[in-house]
């Protein structure tokens, strides 16, 4: 549900309700009672409000209509890139920031754009509690085997102290037709050692992965939000994820000339440690 002053600029806003049978179990409890015949209820039926698609990005479109503050009206959490690939965002506690090159962090300003943004006012059920990681793949299965079904968007938060970081930021791009893939490659590394920070993130299942970034797409924040990125790779001890299952994405097109006038084509997004990653096989 996009906000009204959204509406005048927005192609369409198509609602994605995936209404699943979920899993009674959460994780460490107990089966013995459970009802394999219920259906449970995602937390509070909330919607991860989306503007923009991976499809889009790997079509070239890297230039949207969505600002910073229309992004704070339709959640506290979010992940995203601003326009023309310069710099990742991130929301954390209702605040967007905007990522610069190397790794710096500030408040995006209120007329920020961006061609892609996921947004959620997140309304955690849970905690879970993930230990000695010493990869994002090992996370990835930690998450996988912790989460109450894989086929669901699960949205989540930890904060801590990680002994490894590598992010990744968007450096801008030159030519507007640059392949996504070329650009991703090109992208600036950067890694932190013993550091305080916060994780954010969502995990879309692969059958999805057209519609929001499939697998683990997280970016990280310091603690005092000077430094951030999106994850590439991480090692802790001991994390407390707060999360949150949804079972419904609203999706809002970008309504840019480039977009009305493409062809576009189906192209496999990125998998792994999300639009980060590499090419999937």
């Amino acid at each position: 549900m996009i906000i009204k002053q959204m509406r005048s600029r927005l192609t369409a806003v198509a609602t994605i309700t995936a209404l699943l049978s979920i899993g009674t179990a959460q994780a460490h409890e107990s089966h013995d009672h459970a009802d394999t015949n219920a259906t449970v209820s995602p937390d509070n039926r909330q919607a991860i409000e989306q503007y923009g698609l991976p499809l889009t990005l790997m079509n070239t479109i890297y230039e949207g209509q969505i600002t910073a503050a229309e992004m704070k009206s339709l959640g506290s959490l979010g992940v995203g890139v601003s326009n023309h690939l310069n710099g990742e965002l991130t929301a954390v506690d209702g605040v967007i920031y905007s990522i610069a090159a190397d790794g710096t962090a500030t408040v995006a300003p209120d007329d920020l754009q961006a061609p892609y943004m996921s947004m959620i006012h997140f309304d955690p059920s849970r905690t879970v509690t993930i230990s000695n990681i010493n990869s994002f793949r090992e996370l990835e299965q930690a998450v996988l085997a912790n989460i109450t079904s894989a086929n669901t968007l699960h949205v989540f938060k930890a904060k801590g102290l990680f002994s490894f970081t590598r992010l990744a930021s968007a450096h801008g791009v030159e030519d507007e037709d640059v392949d996504f893939f070329e650009y991703l490659d090109s992208r600036q590394m950067y890694n932190l050692e013993h550091t305080e920070g916060t994780i954010v993130g969502i995990y879309t299942p692969a059958y999805l992965g057209t519609i929001s970034i499939p697998g683990l797409h997280f970016h990280f924040q310091n603690a005092d939000n000077t430094v951030g990125g999106h994850m590439e790779d991480i090692r802790f001890d001991h994390l407390d994820f707060e999360v949150q299952e949804v079972d419904r994405i609203n999706v809002a097109l970008p309504n840019v000339q480039k977009f009305r006038d493409i062809d576009m084509k189906m192209i496999q997004p990125p998998s792994g440690a999300g639009a980060g990653g590499s090419k999937s096989p």
